[in-house]
């Protein structure tokens, strides 16, 4: 007999998810005894939470299951993020449907002819039209079929129903056969496909026909309450057997708020897992995540988690890169190894140690509400911050290995050729960017005249406030490192078996490095204030849009004044003299601008006419 009770509603994130029209669902909890299938002893015993479907979610139900009468003893689940989400109260309209005994595609060309049959689409059209859904049809409907050549090792499919987004893929495991880390997918029980998740809260399956979550490994719905992003297999097992996983678990807690376990932390720093990556993972895929973290609300977070786990290589430049021994030269050194019998990690610290900097200037700097956070906020691609936060540390390469420095971070991240020109733009005009600055501050009675300031950020171009604030995020991760802690437990514990002599020298070190810590604050504050100085000088004097300026006469207007039958190098001479005195007489027009060249030809190096 199933009883139903009421259950307190998870823990609930102190995070701002975006406000949607899509009502919170409603949990219950359900006593399921074990089935004669023999389901999992241990999610079995534990209650088991349900979600309240939406229209939609529930006429897409109804769809699939009269669907799945037409297969022998099929069965369906939502995997993955939609459970995790909607447990959270996170609006999710995308679905992954797992099957349990056909792939992907065969339902999926199934589903639409099903779909498109007139008693069926007429009956589903209508309900759909009665609940104002839009979308009754089954549309882009997609398949793809299995390539292993192009490491598509699944048959799936996907469209769009009742307004959700939805992919079609079988249960399934993974078998290696001891020659390749590559895996070979076969069709799988629901324990199999379950553990070979990356963590627990995205194990979660909904069963569709009983309307209730299934946590298979025990420890989902219980992750998912206490905000723990934890593996479901051993960590090092799941982490070799895909090591994107580490980025893809960093991620997803970092989105979520959550944290992640100790021992799954401890093995993201493991030199075996942080290899794979480098080696086994395509940096496209590599790309996918960064790209993903950095367009999230709180991408801090997750460069945070990825200088704790000591990711920044292999992350952002390689492990075996040429460029990586003058990276090391010129940032602070590596930590020293840790002690024999700990885990095989090559550094008991994170590498560069003052990068945090860099990432946690870039919070306050959007924070900002005066003329500094109007120009940093004026880059209106996110990931574009966030690449020159990354990649602060790149600055100190500027003066002899620019090139290489641009080539490492465009192939690391396989960065659009866009972004790859922001970045060797920001490194090209780190030092003239300085300069301006100190003209701009050092004698605030008597400020340089607008074409001044104006000819600089022309020369800098369109991306010139991108290119400023990295400047500043490189200054910032430049000076000496402040005393960064791991939150880790297992560092903790080592900790404890410090002799007092060892303690009491950390003391008297602690105090030495609180003392920088304030240094560097003060440090970071006093280049703060020169940057926002020169923001509002630009802002005051309206040159934020100094780099569109363009000359007031053109080319061939210069050689009519002058009687000029050709030009020569002496136009873009003319023309830039030309722009520089516009932005010092903004109200003059064609005449003064005719009448200040025609003062000027010798100057600026005029031929005679003919």
């Amino acid at each position: 007999m199933t009883t139903t009770t009421t259950e307190p509603q998870p823990k609930r994130l102190k995070r701002d998810f975006g406000s949607s029209s899509v009502k919170t669902p409603v949990y219950t909890t359900q006593l399921i005894q074990p089935s004669a299938q023999g389901t999992s002893t241990m999610a079995a015993s534990k209650p088991k939470r349900t979600i309240d479907l939406l229209p939609a979610e529930q006429l897409l139900r109804e769809l699939l299951l009269e669907c799945a009468q037409h297969f022998s003893g099929l069965q369906i689940w939502i995997a993955g993020g939609w459970v995790r989400d909607r447990l959270l109260g996170i609006p999710s309209s995308d679905l992954d449907l797992a099957l349990s005994k056909v792939t992907g595609r065969e339902f999926g060309m199934f589903l639409e002819s099903f779909s498109a049959r007139p008693e069926i689409g007429a009956k589903y059209q209508q309900r759909a039209a009665d609940l104002g859904i839009p979308d009754a049809r089954f549309s882009r409907f997609y398949i793809v079929e299995r390539n292993n050549d192009k490491s598509k090792k699944l048959e799936t499919a996907g469209g769009k129903l009742f307004g959700l987004d939805i992919d079609l893929v079988n249960l399934r495991k993974e078998v290696y056969d001891g020659q390749s880390r590559t895996p070979r997918m076969e069709f799988g029980t629901p324990e199999e496909d379950t553990f070979r998740r990356d963590a627990t809260v995205n194990s979660l399956l909904f069963d569709l026909e009983k309307q209730e979550v299934v946590d298979l490994t025990g420890r989902g719905v219980e992750d998912l309450d206490a905000q723990i992003m934890r593996t479901p297999l051993d960590p090092r097992q799941t982490f070799m057997d895909d090591p994107l996983r580490v980025l893809r678990l960093i991620r997803i807690g970092s989105k979520l708020g959550f944290t992640i376990e100790p021992m799954t932390m401890r093995y993201m720093k493991d030199d075996d897992i942080r290899e794979a990556l480098d080696t086994m993972i395509t940096r496209d895929r590599v790309n996918i995540e960064l790209f993903k973290i950095m367009k999230h609300a709180h991408p801090e977070i997750a460069f945070q988690r990825l200088f704790e786990a000591n990711l920044y290589t292999p992350v952002f430049i390689r492990l075996h890169s040429p460029l990586l021994p003058a990276l090391q030269a010129r940032c602070s050194p590596p930590p020293p190894l840790p002690p024999q019998g700990s885990p095989s990690t090559s550094a008991t610290q994170p590498w560069p140690a003052t990068w945090p900097r860099a990432y946690q200037l870039l919070v306050s700097l959007l924070k900002d509400t005066g003329s500094l956070g109007k120009m940093v906020r004026s880059e209106t691609n996110p990931e574009y911050l966030w690449t020159m936060a990354a990649y602060a540390p790149f600055a100190e390469l500027r003066q002899e290995k620019l090139r290489e420095a641009v080539e490492e971070a465009s192939e690391s991240l396989r960065t659009p050729s866009k972004l790859a020109k922001v970045l060797d733009s920001a490194l090209r005009n780190f030092d003239s960017i300085q300069d301006m600055v100190r003209t701009v501050i050092e004698q605030p009675e008597k400020p340089p005249p607008r074409s001044v300031v104006g000819m600089a950020i022309r020369s800098w171009g369109a991306t010139w406030t991108t290119q400023v604030t990295y400047v500043m995020l490189a200054l910032a991760a430049s000076s000496s490192p402040s005393r960064t802690s791991s939150s880790i437990g297992a560092d903790s514990a080592a900790q404890k078996d410090d002799t007092a002599d060892e303690k009491s020298a950390a003391v008297a070190e602690h105090g030495e490095e609180n003392e920088a810590e304030e240094g560097t604050h003060k440090g970071r504050d006093e280049m703060v204030q020169r940057y926002s100085l020169f923001a509002d000088f630009v802002w005051r004097a309206g040159l934020q849009d100094a780099y569109l300026q363009r000359p007031t006469l053109d080319g061939n207007q210069v050689q009519q004044l002058f009687g000029l039958q050709k030009g020569g190098k002496f136009l873009k001479t003319a023309l830039d003299g030309l722009v520089e005195w516009q932005f010092d007489h903004a109200e003059s027009g064609v005449e003064e601008a005719k009448a200040w060249l025609l003062d000027r030809r010798e100057e600026l190096g005029i031929p005679q006419g003919g």
